[in-house]
């Protein structure tokens, strides 16, 4: 019970502490909750990123060769015989230039109307190649895509590997990003603890006087940076779960026309608040720490 009294008191003198420096404590949570933000940001994104390309993978094994519109049927059945001697190859199909355009207008869902007042058939003819693996799919691009004939081709090994760049830059400049902003986060605790150090000065050099030990001291300080991390975690936490919210409305519809998924808002869920609580409060504790070693020397 005495123990929990002490608590108590440290708990109470804490908040005095920060209501004293009500601007640096602003300026501590608010620092915290940037990291933390930046970070859940980072976090969430590679998440996404790797479930992208998780699910792309399954696609990379489907190459299509766009043909010139002047190209001749003799010459599409040499291309698809060019491309029938490789070896692993699934499947070859032609998809005519009208066949194209009713494939775009179905995609449309209700809107293909808008085709209607199109001139001319502007949708290319193409060939589907189905290969049973990217290691084939890429050769047969370097073999066919210059042939005559070969307008242009499409390949999701390209947007895998593009998706992995985005990946490693995020992971990169994300983290190094999060990595200053932790350091700006301590110096603003540091300071932070340093002018309430100052303020109470000559309390804690009568504390000292009559005995008080020095983690009693330490308390109050290092529950105050410990209280920064929580109200910078609790403001991370809902403007990231808020904002990505918005961002799952506004793209997630269009990535399921694609048969594409990201990440449910529900994945934000109490053990990212955990995870959160934990970075925040051991960011506040270390900027507490640095201050309150010269303590005992007051």
């Amino acid at each position: 019970m005495k123990k929990f009294r002490q608590f108590i008191n440290v708990l109470k003198d804490a908040f005095k502490g920060m209501w004293r420096n009500k601007a640096m404590a602003i300026a501590s949570t608010v620092s915290i909750a940037a990291m933390l933000i930046l970070f859940g940001m980072v976090f969430l994104s590679v998440l996404n990123v790797n479930s992208l390309v998780y699910q792309t993978t399954g696609k990379i094994d489907k190459v299509i060769f766009y043909l010139n519109d002047d190209i001749k049927e003799d010459r599409i059945n040499e291309l698809i015989s060019e491309i029938a001697e490789h070896e692993n190859v699934k499947n070859i199909s032609y998809v005519s230039k009208e066949e194209a355009k009713e494939q775009y207008r179905e995609s449309l869902e209700g809107k293909g109307y808008v085709l209607d007042s199109l001139k001319r058939n502007v949708f290319p003819a193409s060939l589907v190649v189905v290969m049973d693996s990217l290691e084939e799919s890429e050769t047969i691009i370097d073999d066919i895509k210059d042939e005559d004939g070969i307008e242009s081709y499409n390949f999701h090994g390209d947007i895998i590997n593009k998706m992995l760049s985005v990946e490693r830059g995020i992971k990169i400049l994300g983290l190094g990003i999060v990595s200053i902003l932790v350091f700006v986060s301590v110096v603003i605790i540091n300071n932070t603890i340093k002018i309430a150090v100052s303020n109470r000065k000559r309390e804690i050099s009568i504390m000292k006087y009559l005995g008080a030990t020095n983690s009693y001291i330490r308390g109050p300080f290092l529950i105050e940076g410990c209280l920064f991390g929580v109200f910078g975690a609790c403001i991370s936490y809902f403007a990231i779960y808020k904002g990505y919210g918005i961002i799952y409305d506004k793209f997630m519809i269009e990535l399921m026309k694609m048969d594409l998924f990201i990440l449910n808002p529900k994945f934000i869920n109490i053990d990212i608040f955990i995870m959160f609580l934990a970075i925040g409060v051991c960011v506040g504790y270390l900027g507490s720490l640095f201050s309150t070693k010269k303590f005992l020397d007051v």
